[in-house]
C-alpha cells in the first residue's frame, strides 16, 4: 500500500507541473540538467544512500549533480515553496574507476605551510558554492586543449608515494608545457593565483553555480574579475605545485560538488 501511494503522489506530481529532465547522466558525479517553468521559489534535493544535497533551480534550466558517493539510486525531488512539486527515483547506472598510482616529491610541511594549505582549501569551497546568474550562451563545454590525451581519468583512486590518498577530482589531460589552455565555458574569472597543491590556478563562474577549475599552469594569463569567452587563452601548460610533469588538470563543481567533466562534455546546455 505505501509503495502504490508513493506511485500514486509521483504520476501527480509529473503531471500537475512542467518539469522536464532534459539529459540522462545517471552516474556517480554525472551533470544533468532539468527544464523548470516558473522556478521562482524552487531548489533541487538530491537524496542517496550517503548524502543529501541542494541546488538551486533559478533558472528555467537548472543543474543537479549525482554524487560521486552514489552507486545504486538517487530520489530527485524538485521542491517550490516548501512542497515537492516533482519526484523521480533515479537507478545509477555502475562506472568503474582505475587506480592511479604516482610518485611526487613531497616538500616538508611547516606549521605555516599547513595554514596556508587550510586556508586555500577554505578559499575554494567559499568560491564554488557561491550562486549568480548564467554567464555563457555555449551550447556544449570546450575542450580545454587541444587534442586532449587523458593520463589520469575524474575518479581515479589515487595511491601517492604508496600511500591511499583521495579521490583525483578531475581530468589530467597530458600535453607538453606551454600548450594553451582554453576556458570551457564563458564566464567570469574568480580565481588566478598560485595554490600549494595545485600550483598556478584558475577558477571560473559560468553562473548558475557552476564553475571549471584548471591547474598546474606554467602561465596564467587572466585576471581576477575578467571576463573570459569561451574557448579564450586563459594559461598555459605547466607542473606547477604538487605534479610529476607539464599536464593540465582539469576540474568541473557545481555548488561545490565534484562533477565528471567527461559526463559533462556529453551534455547539450
Amino acid at each position: 500500500m505505501r509503495k502504490l501511494l508513493i506511485f500514486l503522489l509521483v504520476i501527480g506530481y509529473a503531471v500537475g507541473s512542467e518539469i522536464r529532465l532534459l539529459s540522462q547522466n545517471f552516474y556517480p558525479a554525472g551533470l544533468n540538467i532539468i527544464e523548470i517553468k516558473n522556478p521562482e521559489n524552487t531548489k533541487i534535493l538530491i537524496e542517496t544512500e550517503s548524502k543529501t544535497v541542494y541546488f538551486p533551480a533559478n533558472s528555467e534550466k537548472s543543474f543537479f549533480a549525482i554524487p560521486y558517493a552514489c552507486k545504486k539510486l538517487a530520489i530527485l525531488n524538485v521542491i517550490k515553496d516548501n512542497r515537492v512539486i516533482y519526484r523521480k527515483f533515479i537507478r545509477i547506472k555502475p562506472k568503474k574507476y582505475p587506480v592511479s598510482r604516482i610518485t611526487v616529491k613531497e616538500r616538508k610541511k611547516t606549521e605555516k605551510i599547513l595554514k596556508r594549505i587550510i586556508n586555500e582549501y577554505k578559499l575554494i569551497r567559499k568560491i564554488l558554492s557561491k550562486y549568480t546568474p548564467k554567464k555563457f550562451k555555449e551550447t556544449e563545454f570546450i575542450k580545454p586543449v587541444k587534442n586532449p590525451k587523458v593520463s589520469t581519468p575524474f575518479g581515479a583512486k589515487r595511491v601517492i608515494n604508496r600511500k591511499k590518498k583521495s579521490i583525483h577530482w578531475g581530468i589530467d589531460y597530458k600535453a607538453p608545457k606551454g600548450t594553451p589552455v582554453f576556458a570551457s565555458l564563458s564566464g567570469k574569472v574568480v580565481l588566478a593565483k598560485e595554490l600549494f597543491y595545485t600550483g598556478k590556478t584558475v577558477i571560473i563562474d559560468h553562473g548558475l553555480c557552476l564553475y571549471t577549475l584548471y591547474a598546474h599552469l606554467s602561465k596564467i594569463k587572466v585576471k581576477e574579475n575578467q571576463h573570459v569567452k569561451g574557448g579564450e587563452i586563459i594559461g598555459n601548460v605547466g607542473s606547477t605545485g604538487r605534479s610529476t610533469g607539464p599536464h593540465l588538470h582539469f576540474g568541473v563543481y557545481l555548488c561545490g560538488e565534484r562533477v565528471d567533466p567527461d559526463l559533462a562534455f556529453r551534455l547539450k546546455l
